[in-house]
């Protein structure tokens, strides 16, 4: 759904129009907060990325009248702020607190336990990139919470042999998770163990 005489507002919004602006703004911003708050879970955080968002198309509204689709635009926008909100809860310990903290996923939502099903794939994919012994490794000892030692008595082999397994692994699930989907690896092992997954918060 796109506003009505959206054209013509962003006509008025790239001339310094600021009612044109703000009418967009009201109409868009209930969509984006959604969008956001499916991935931060806080209402500070969704409402800090909705401002920098409408921020930035301000400043650069001179430029709207080359978009083509200004809803695609903007929702592209705020994705990368949003991802990149979750990259800076790696090191700045009041984002990550705040995220983790409000993550919770509704087993009777829909949308989020796609979400959540989507993180579950994603960690199924690497893993099945993993060496047979590493991911046996991984299963016995994440999946069915074994320690070192009954891992390897299982497998018959050294708890030492059981533990760099575990750092390979964590190394090449860390790399994909930073990689290909944008966040923080923590907070991605968070939002799993959060969202009912087998796989707990864990260091190799």
């Amino acid at each position: 759904m796109t506003f009505p005489n959206e054209n013509f507002l962003l006509n008025r919004m790239s001339t310094g129009d600021e009612k044109a602006f703000r009418k967009l703004y009201d109409f868009y911003r209930p969509d984006l907060y959604r969008f956001v708050f499916k991935f931060i879970k806080s209402n500070e955080l969704s409402n800090d990325i909705c401002q920098e968002v409408f921020m930035k198309i301000w400043e650069d509204r001179w430029a709207i009248q080359e978009v083509s689709s200004f809803k695609s635009y903007l929702f592209t926008i705020t994705k990368n702020h949003t991802f990149n909100m979750l990259k800076r809860a790696a090191v700045e310990d009041r984002i990550k607190g705040e995220v983790l903290r409000n993550y919770t996923v509704s087993k009777n939502d829909t949308e989020e336990s796609l979400q959540a099903r989507e993180y579950q794939q994603f960690l199924q994919r690497v893993l099945d990139t993993l060496p047979p012994q590493s991911r046996e490794v991984f299963k016995l000892c994440r999946q069915q919470e074994k320690s070192y030692d009954e891992a390897a008595q299982i497998l018959g082999i050294s708890s030492s042999a059981i533990k760099k397994h575990m750092v390979r692994s964590m190394k090449v699930l860390k790399f994909a998770v930073e990689k290909d989907m944008g966040i923080a690896f923590s907070v991605f092992m968070q939002l799993l163990a959060q969202s009912g997954d087998w796989l707990p918060v864990f260091e190799a």
